[in-house]
């Protein structure tokens, strides 16, 4: 039984309930929701359970941040936005076409090199922080130019799988085409053409029509 893996009409309907209650949260319950949807779906379908994964590790660290909160939830939100690239290029997790497959593995890979620098800025105390400000900021910044990169490549990806489907969509619809005019073609010209020879002779003979 395939568990299809959600897109994002379908994660807006979904009922599942943010991990714990929070009285002022950083990121929205819509995220946390989706994210547990997509969790839910994609357990059964390594490299997609590690994606999910690795977000839903960056959406808590940056809830528990102090530091540079606003950045650390950004770059959380982009890695939602990503993740829901994935979602509406992947219908059926257990057929992933390869070039898709590997854009997943560099995706998640980026994700384990986010989580470990956000937990570093975030477990990090205030004196260090003070003193890494400016240092901290620019990773920052790097982490979100890398990931809008990746969105980048997602999104062109994704635009270059659905002209190929639809390329290949239109292919069919002439080879349709065609099979259906050589069908009427073979099948209804003879006879006719048989009809038409009848007739002839009915009138050269003066028979009556059948």
């Amino acid at each position: 039984m395939r568990l299809p893996f959600p897109s994002r009409a379908r994660l807006k309907a979904s009922t599942a309930k943010p991990p714990s209650s929070r009285t002022s949260p950083a990121l929205p319950d819509i995220v946390w929701t989706s994210l547990l949807a997509l969790k839910e779906s994609a357990d059964a379908f390594p490299p997609l359970k590690s994606a999910v994964g690795g977000v839903i590790e960056i959406c808590k660290i940056a809830e528990r941040t102090k530091h540079s909160k606003s950045e650390a939830c950004d770059i959380a939100l982009r890695t939602k936005e990503i993740l829901d690239l994935v979602a509406d290029a992947v219908p059926d997790p257990s057929h992933i076409p390869a070039p898709m497959l590997q854009s997943i593995k560099r995706f998640t890979s980026i994700l384990g090199d986010i989580r470990c620098r956000m937990k570093e800025i975030a477990l990090s105390s205030w004196r260090s922080r003070l003193v890494n400000l400016n240092r901290n900021e620019r990773a920052l910044q790097g982490l979100k130019s890398r990931l809008d990169d990746t969105h980048r490549d997602f999104q062109t990806a994704s635009a270059l799988r659905l002209e190929l489907a639809q390329t290949k969509l239109a292919a069919q619809q002439v080879r349709t085409q065609r099979e259906i005019e050589t069908i009427i073609k073979d099948g209804l010209l003879p006879q006719i053409s048989r009809a038409l020879f009848y007739s002839k002779l009915n009138v050269f003979f003066c028979l009556p029509p059948k």
